[in-house]
């Protein structure tokens, strides 16, 4: 997630907030703004709710077709 232009400053305390609200803080990364984490998926919506959050981005995965498969 990001944390928005004004809260970079206090970007600890929004880390701090979101572990309040069930995050597990993995990085917190003041240079860019950027907190990492995880929480259910049934609480994300609330993270959205914190004063200096400006997105949360969910992990996206990828799978390849095997080798060997006809679709490559």
């Amino acid at each position: 997630m990001s944390v928005d232009e004004a809260h970079l400053p206090q970007i600890q305390e929004v880390s701090q907030h979101l572990q309040s609200s069930g995050m597990k803080v993995d990085q917190t990364l003041s240079s860019i703004g950027i907190i990492s984490g995880s929480i259910p998926e049934d609480r994300l919506n609330s993270l959205r709710q914190i004063d200096g959050v400006q997105n949360v981005e969910t992990q996206q995965s990828y799978q390849l077709a095997p080798p060997n498969s006809n679709i490559q």
